[in-house]
């Protein structure tokens, strides 16, 4: 370019462009290498699913092969056995008319059993005298393929597969007769196939030839490609196929190799020999694999020019970006060494530049500040709640910080949703979820009703901290918070369809107290136990009623309710169980009424484990967590009858071990019943009425065998039947027993340690 006198458009000892160039080298280098790493494990993938579907392709060939192939020789070894046609050799002359028509009947029969057999050809060289479909009986010089004749009985094969002259299209097997004899051939029986129906069986590309008794069946397999009848140009050019020579050679059974294909290109072969001297060959064009690859590459290099593209434009755009404050210090520099007014005014406007943008970054950190301000006053709540200051000190000074009053009066109040995992269908693990509504919605209260005071999702409840000012009166104080509380209730109710309870702590006048406020709150809640139909429940009233004197524990009643159960008497139970918790309300005690449903619970375990129930089943249940869980006499009522006397009822009406035995059978008959369809654990743990885990184990523990082995098992014992009893296809047969073809070639192989078809050959 400086020999052509043209400047360059760059400069490269230009910082910019130096950014620019190191900045495309970093963002394009790693995408490039990132697709070609990509590209190569994409290729390799590609080609193991070609040479996975072509070896699928030629067992599912080979598996249909052999089954029409194999009922041909059977059905010619049955023809050639029969006493009418071992009875045409040692007949009379004169008695041959009566006995060909019944041979011609036997030959009809056969055929038209057998959609693949064309024509069935018999000779007998003593009155020479030929039998068959469509010439009838005739004589052997009158016959159009005399010479076949011939050529079959000058075979030192007794059996052979063959292609005679003259019958392009048709493939015969031939059989020497009489089977048993020291005489040498006396005759001969034919069966001629027509290839293009054998081929549309297997598939549509599928070549048949034959050569000295060998037969070869040849697959072009493209699986990419739409299925092409093959004409007589493709065969002949498969049959003059070198690999097909190189395989004919070879001594190993199965193999894979690349050679020439029928197309004159590349390709790969793959075959397998079998002890019927019959081989099958899958051949894929080299060509199949590159067009597939072809679009792979395309999409590849398109994304990659994307990427690249959006680096460049990126690159740019940072580094010119990066660039600027750069170029205005050159300037700046240059303008301090030219000295002068410049100079200032330069320094100063660099200056101002400066402060505004740390102006701006001031801006923006205290937006950022202002931001997390609820977090760190939430998290100063929890700690306050708590009990977590120890100091008053360090209290007032993080109430100081975060803007909250030190010298009001404060009171607590928890919310607690009431029955909201049964009847709203929460999860517990969304407790948290539920906590954070009711904050959410107590805060907007506050607002509403022009209260101040703080509200927190805190231990899976709503929390608020309510502030009043020191010279408000305690019943003032009372009906705001009240107020307040059935604001809450309405609110839920109308928009959440949430039923709550509040429990309030007494009023204190300084903020060291919170924790107190708040452990009020909540001992008031436990009296939910026998006061459930109140919504508030302040802790002075609710300790100002208590009663100081305790009922004695219901004893009778437990007794009666424990005789019920025993007895299996669901609705007696369930009745002296509302007299047992009638007298335990009457206590209004919160630790009597506590205590004495776990007393209950106590003695329904007992009475159990001397009816013989397993002890450590009943641990399984957790029922003391559960009942512990329980916050209300609505709830306990409900868990007791709902619950655990349905348990007791069917843990003592059978056994575990009977139990446990049905569940097993039920299952194992679904799954008998049903191996046709998809069978999962959690469904048959539903039908049988137990617990996934508990099936699992109980199952292996009876049948020796994990579940997903037992319904493998039963599947393939269902496979087996049908590939004996019935002439159903492999595909066909995977269907039934709820498999893809290719993967149920897959288990059956490895379950049975052979094919589908190999199977069907060695048990018919």
């Amino acid at each position: 370019m400086k020999y052509l006198g043209i400047g360059r458009l760059t400069n490269p000892r230009k910082y910019l462009f130096k950014l620019i160039w190191l900045g495309c080298i970093s963002a394009c280098i790693p995408v490039i290498l990132v697709s070609l790493v990509y590209y190569q494990l994409s290729m390799n993938r590609m080609e193991t699913y070609i040479q996975n579907e072509s070896e699928s392709s030629m067992t599912i060939m080979k598996d249909r092969a052999e089954r029409v192939l194999q009922e041909i020789e059977q059905e010619s070894l049955q023809l050639a056995k029969d006493p009418m046609v071992q009875e045409e050799f040692t007949a009379m002359p004169n008695e041959n008319g009566l006995l060909n028509m019944e041979i011609l009947r036997k030959i009809a029969l056969v055929k038209n059993s057998n959609s693949f057999i064309s024509e069935i050809v018999l000779y007998n060289s003593v009155d020479k005298q030929i039998l068959s479909n469509e010439f009838g009986a005739v004589s052997k010089q009158d016959y159009k393929y005399k010479d076949n004749i011939d050529q079959l009985l000058g075979s030192p094969h007794p059996t052979q597969w063959t292609q005679l002259k003259g019958r392009e299209g048709y493939v015969t097997f031939a059989r020497l007769l009489p089977l048993i004899g020291t005489g040498g051939p006396e005759g001969v029986l034919s069966f001629e196939i027509e290839t293009s129906a054998l081929s549309k069986f297997l598939e549509t590309d599928t070549a048949i030839l034959t050569d000295d008794q060998e037969l070869t069946i040849v697959k072009l397999n493209n699986p990419f490609a739409e299925n092409s009848r093959l004409d007589a140009v493709h065969l002949r050019k498969s049959a003059e196929l070198k690999g097909l020579q190189m395989i004919k050679s070879s001594d190993q059974t199965s193999g894979r190799f690349w050679a020439e294909g029928i197309d004159g290109k590349t390709a790969q072969y793959r075959y397998v020999k079998n002890v019927f001297g019959r081989t099958y060959v899958s051949v894929i064009p080299e060509q199949a694999m590159t067009e597939q690859f072809n679009w792979m590459r395309k999409v590849m290099v398109e994304t990659l020019l994307v990427f690249i593209g959006v680096g460049i434009f990126l690159t740019y755009a940072t580094s010119k970006k990066a660039y600027n404050p750069i170029e205005q210090l050159l300037r700046h520099s240059r303008a301090l060494r030219s000295g002068g007014m410049e100079h200032k005014q330069d320094e100063l406007d660099f200056i101002k530049d400066s402060l505004n943008y740390l102006s701006n970054e001031t801006d923006k950190l205290g937006s950022y500040i202002e931001n997390i301000e609820p977090s760190l006053r939430e998290k100063f709540l929890f700690q306050l709640l708590s009990g977590y200051y120890t100091r008053n000190s360090t209290l007032l000074e993080d109430c100081k910080t975060h803007g909250i009053e030190a010298g009001f009066t404060h009171v607590v109040l928890i919310v607690e949703a009431e029955n909201i995992y049964k009847e709203k269908r929460f999860r517990p693990e969304e407790k948290g979820i539920v906590a954070f509504s009711l904050a959410n919605v107590m805060q907007e209260m506050l607002r509403n009703d022009a209260l101040q005071g703080y509200a927190v999702p805190y231990q899976g409840r709503g929390v608020a901290i309510l502030q009043y000012k020191s010279d408000t009166s305690h019943k003032a104080m009372l009906d705001q918070t009240l107020a307040y509380v059935s604001g809450l209730s309405d609110t839920f109710r109308q928009y959440l369809s949430f039923e709550i309870s509040v429990g309030i702590g007494r009023f204190y006048e300084h903020v060291v107290d919170v924790p107190v406020s708040y452990k009020e709150a909540e001992n008031a809640l436990q009296y939910r136990i026998f006061r459930d139909s109140e919504q508030a429940l302040f802790i002075d009233e609710v300790e100002h009623v208590k009663k100081q004197t305790l009922l004695r524990f219901p004893a009778d009643a437990e007794s009666a309710v424990l005789e019920a159960l025993e007895q299996d008497d669901l609705p007696s139970a369930v009745q002296h169980f509302a007299q047992f918790a009638e007298v335990l309300q009457r206590s209004q005690s919160y630790v009597l009424i506590y205590q004495g449903y776990h007393v209950l619970l106590a003695s329904l375990i007992r009475s159990l484990e001397k009816q013989g129930v397993n002890g450590a089943d009943l641990m399984e249940h957790n029922l003391f967590g559960q009942l512990k869980s329980k916050q209300t006499s609505k709830e306990i009522r409900s868990w007791f009858e709902e619950t655990l006397f349905p348990l007791y009822s069917w843990l003592t009406r059978k056994d575990r071990e009977a139990a446990s035995d049905t569940a097993v059978q039920q299952v194992c008959q679904y799954i008998r019943a049903n191996c046709g369809n998809d069978l999962s654990l959690v469904q048959c743990a539903e039908i049988a009425g137990v617990s996934p885990s508990y099936l699992s184990r109980i199952f292996k523990k009876k049948t020796g065998t994990n579940f997903l082995e037992y319904v493998v098992e039963t599947k393939m014992l269902e496979a087996k039947r049908l590939l004996k009893e019935t002439d159903h296809g492999i595909s066909e047969i995977a269907a039934a027993v709820g498999y893809s073809e290719r993967n149920f070639i897959r288990i059956f192989q490895r379950n049975a340690q052979m094919t589908p078809g190999t199977f069907r050959t060695q048990h018919r």
